[in-house]
């Protein structure tokens, strides 16, 4: 048992498959390791270890009398505290929340526990999910596993922290503007969002109705695929396979999101995935989105002025309890008409109808997942090209325009700083060819020097 906090949510299912290892004795290891490590690193905001033991006896039974078994049966999973899960607590990250304990699952909560999962407790957060650095003086920032000073990225923070770490298997994040991707990336994990309104959102809190989707985060590129298929049970993600090779696959590169104000070190690892595409057979051109820069305006309207209309009341009390970031985030959309809402949702079909011409051409569009590695904890500043920079300004600058086309988009692990940081690799495929960019991503998996790292915790 002593590798199993980085064993691979495929890898453990048939290990439990084949009783090799049996479900309760690794939610006994996973619920040890959560009391030991998670004071220090904060990647749960709750934890129920009476409602995940008589999971994992109801899974070892079922084991037992040789039961038909789901895909993730007897594996422990985090649950961002953005979504329902029936016997816990929501509370969003935020103080300001006082739901009851929940009676029901949100959908993909049911779904992946219809495959077996069982869930060790609900994963910290930025407040609202509405933060790329995922410091939250609520419940205590998630800390990185790969560096404790720095933080882990927002929103799904926590999510990200306890698949790092090796406190839970796998993890469901969510995204509205790279919230699965930007943890993902630098806690040096896969984090899928997936194609917009792939799976369900239902019993998920909102954020931003236009771009909101929940996703899976995980250590490789596999269980993605396996968490997949128990999410979209007909897209095919039960068949996944890492390609062989790219030849024929066509790559574009964005080139003003490529290089622009982006970290040296991320710059060259990202050079470095090109090479490794084209060595696998893969054609690389680099590619101007001339409507990019209005695609991430346009973003940031319909952004605040929705978050504005759902929390604006909170973020204006004369004692308001939210965050400090938070609170003067929601307030930056005060003055967002509906018109203004309007105007950026007409140029979304706009960019829709162009990237389409775009994708036409590619079959994937490459690019960094972050402009710069894992910034302060204490502060959310980072250093790029000798100047300090404010992590929340610019950490989803590079994720947000797959949000805004709902296209699917996966962070891929793929090399280290020198100070060890994880560096990420974003991929953005075509519209619902969630499945084709999981293939891809596995070939480049197999391919890349990251080969399932892990920090020394």
């Amino acid at each position: 048992m002593s590798d199993f906090p980085w064993m691979s949510a495929a890898a453990m299912a048939e290990a439990i498959r084949s009783r090799r290892l049996g479900p309760v004795e690794i939610t006994q290891a996973y619920l040890d390791r959560i009391d030991r490590l998670n004071p220090q690193f904060h990647a749960y905001v709750s934890v129920y270890p009476d409602q995940a033991l008589q999971a994992a006896r109801v899974a070892e039974a079922a084991v037992a009398r040789g039961d038909s078994l789901g895909p993730l049966h007897g594996v422990p999973l985090a649950i961002k505290d953005l979504f329902l899960v029936t016997g816990m607590m929501r509370t969003c990250g935020s103080k300001l929340v006082r739901e009851k304990v929940s009676p029901v699952d949100a959908a993909s909560v049911a779904a992946l526990r219809e495959a077996g999962a069982i869930f060790l407790g609900m994963a910290n957060l930025h407040e609202f999910a509405f933060g790329p650095t995922g410091i939250n003086p609520h419940f205590g920032t998630a800390l990185n596993p790969w560096d404790a000073t720095k933080v882990c990225g927002g929103s799904s923070s926590g999510s990200g922290c306890a698949v790092a770490a090796g406190l839970g298997a796998g993890a469901m994040g969510t995204d509205t503007g790279g919230s699965v991707r930007l943890p993902a990336a630098l806690c040096g994990i896969v984090g899928l969002k997936p194609t917009h309104l792939r799976i369900s959102q239902d019993g998920i809190y909102p954020l931003v109705g236009e771009f909101d989707t929940g996703g899976p985060m995980a250590r490789c590129v596999e269980d993605i695929a396996v968490m997949m298929a128990a999410l979209d049970p007909a897209g095919g993600f039960d068949h996944y396979a890492p390609a062989v090779s790219l030849a024929k696959v066509r790559i574009g590169v964005p080139e003003a999101l490529f290089e622009s104000d982006v970290h040296p070190e991320i710059c060259a690892a990202m050079r470095g995935a090109l090479d490794a595409m084209e060595t696998l057979g893969a054609s690389v051109e680099f590619v101007t989105l001339d409507f990019a820069d209005n695609a991430l305006r346009a973003w940031n309207t319909i952004a605040l002025g929705r978050v504005y209309a759902l929390h604006g009341e909170r973020a204006s009390a004369v004692n308001s309890k939210l965050s400090p970031d938070v609170r003067d985030r929601i307030r930056a959309g005060r003055h967002i008409t509906r018109d203004q809402i309007n105007e950026a949702l007409t140029v979304r079909k706009t960019v829709h109808v162009e990237m389409t011409d775009v994708m036409e051409m590619y079959d994937v569009l490459a690019l960094p997942t972050v402009p710069l590695p894992a910034v302060n904890a204490a502060d959310g500043r980072g250093d790029l090209d000798g100047r300090r920079i404010d992590g929340a300004a610019v950490l989803g600058r590079l994720t947000r325009l797959a949000s805004f086309t709902g296209q699917p988009a996966l962070s891929l692990p793929w090399a280290q700083t020198a100070m060890r940081l994880p560096i990420g690799l974003q991929m953005i495929g075509r519209w619902n060819a969630d499945e084709q960019l999981l293939e891809l991503a596995g070939a480049l998996e197999a391919a890349g020097g990251w080969k399932f790292l892990h920090p020394e915790i």
